[in-house]
């Protein structure tokens, strides 16, 4: 009992010197001051910086050792208290998955999710758009299991959400995500191998939340994702999840990553047009259109067929809205 509390206060005291360290917020009158004085930029930069990350956080634990990350937590567990028992050890792993995760939260500037990134800037100061992000420093090939990513083009100075792009003169974005409009936030989020990852909010001019979505590595983060096999890598399906309800793009996939169909969801709804592919490629199969929206009560039928070659073995002609 005695060990687990010692690591009761070891995980929730981290936490509480990381929280004491934040310096208080300065006063309205204080902050409308200094932002007088400053230019659009340095708004931009004092009202939300991107490169800020969590101070660090400290503790002394019974006996006088300092501890300060997560390697002296275990060190501390693991070699000044040796007798612990089963269990505890168990709590302990949990423990440290937590802090692990918290760890991966936090953003130095020079990496995400351990993959290293550079910082990029794009002012458009006609439409009074600023927008921060961060690349890849050394290309990566993204996952297969998306149709579109974000790529910045390093000669045009432009965004762009495609499925390829030339890596030499192309950076697929990797990291913190921020977009002003004057010096207004409105949309900031992160991006992992060119999709989004993590929470996603936008903002209106008044810095009132519009809508807040969270993604896990390009999929809705509540998706079901079901593999072929145990390792989690090869996906097989992703079912749609957002707020609880069958939302979004579907997916299905072949052993090899290809796809092998494709489609939207609306509340459970199966809507728009849906396509299934060949294996080995991005050869199509079969078009088939649903209901153009959830109140639609359109019986569903098949648009045209494929064989392996591309050549059409039927069409449908009947005029879909």
């Amino acid at each position: 009992m005695r060990i687990s509390v010692i690591i009761a206060v070891v995980f929730f005291s981290l936490q509480a010197v990381a929280q004491d360290v934040v310096p208080k917020a300065k006063t309205r009158e204080q902050r409308k001051a200094e932002r007088k004085k400053m230019t659009l930029e340095q708004k931009i930069e004092d009202a939300l910086p991107v490169d800020v990350s969590l101070p660090g956080a400290s503790l002394n634990a019974p006996g006088g050792q300092k501890i300060s990350s997560l390697e002296e937590a275990r060190k501390y567990v693991n070699e000044t208290v040796p007798d612990y028992s089963k269990s505890v050890k168990e709590r302990t792993q949990k423990t440290a998955k937590i802090l692990k995760k918290q760890e991966a939260k936090l953003f130095d500037g020079k990496s995400y999710k351990g993959i290293a990134v550079e910082k990029r800037i794009l002012k458009r100061r006609s439409s009074l758009l600023y927008q921060e992000f961060y690349v890849l420093k050394e290309y990566k090939d993204p996952p297969p299991y998306h149709r579109t990513f974000t790529w910045f083009d390093e000669k045009n100075k432009r965004l762009s959400e495609v499925l390829t792009r030339d890596p030499k003169t192309n950076s697929l974005l990797h990291g913190p995500y921020r977009e002003y409009r004057g010096e207004n936030l409105v949309k900031e989020g992160h991006y992992y191998m060119g999709v989004k990852d993590g929470r996603w909010l936008q903002y209106d001019k008044n810095f009132i939340l519009l809508d807040k979505e969270t993604y896990n590595k390009g999929f809705y983060e509540e998706s079901k994702i079901s593999y072929y096999g145990g390792d989690s890598t090869r996906i097989r399906e992703v079912i749609p999840i957002r707020f609880g309800k069958v939302s979004g793009n579907y997916y299905r996939f072949f052993e090899n990553g290809t796809l092998a169909e494709e489609g939207r969801y609306d509340d459970g709804k199966k809507i728009g047009k849906w396509v299934e592919y060949y294996e080995g490629g991005n050869r199509r199969k079969k078009e088939i259109q649903y209901p153009v929206n959830y109140f639609d009560e359109t019986e569903p039928f098949t648009l045209v067929e494929y064989d392996e070659k591309g050549k059409v073995t039927f069409e449908n002609r009947k005029p879909t809205r």
